[in-house]
């Protein structure tokens, strides 16, 4: 009898997750597709300020839509790399995560194209992780997105053009 409860529990939560992941891709699929947001830019000499400084840029932008924050773009470029991190919000609660990360410098120079190097996808619900597709930078793999993404929506709060 354990043995058929506990299939059922594993048979149950694989598709409560399942369902999750497909509203979170419709939600996000929508949140792209919407025009005319109200967007905040963040600039490098915010994060300056704070001391965070990188050597090819930093930008935060917060797109909103009727007041509310509905996606955040965050771009940061270190040495011969850039990084490129979506969130998207549903109610302020943090839904999905796109992780980019690119090659803009080679031996002779910056690239022409910067080549992709890795990208991950993070599906939350109820501030949880439920899910985690694609092939994460080794640097990125412990980041805690929920966390950071908190810091940012702080940082786009306090910013003052």
């Amino acid at each position: 009898m354990r043995y058929v409860f506990l299939i059922l529990s594993v048979v149950f939560s694989v598709s409560v997750s399942g369902q999750d992941v497909t509203v979170i891709r419709k939600s996000v699929e929508q949140i792209n597709k919407t025009k005319n947001y109200t967007v905040k830019t963040v600039p490098a000499e915010y994060f300056a300020g704070k001391n965070r400084v990188t050597d090819n840029g930093i930008e935060l932008k917060g797109l909103y839509r009727n007041g509310e924050l509905k996606k955040m773009e965050y771009s940061v470029g270190v040495s011969a790399w850039k990084y490129q991190t979506e969130y998207f919000f549903n109610h302020n609660h943090l839904i999905f995560v796109y992780v980019k990360k690119y090659q803009t410098a080679g031996k002779n120079g910056y690239l022409e194209q910067p080549q992709l190097l890795s990208e991950a996808r993070y599906y939350y619900a109820n501030e949880k992780l439920i899910k985690a597709t694609g092939k994460p930078d080794q640097d990125q793999e412990s980041t805690n997105y929920l966390k950071q993404a908190n810091g940012l929506k702080k940082d786009l709060a306090n910013y003052r053009p």
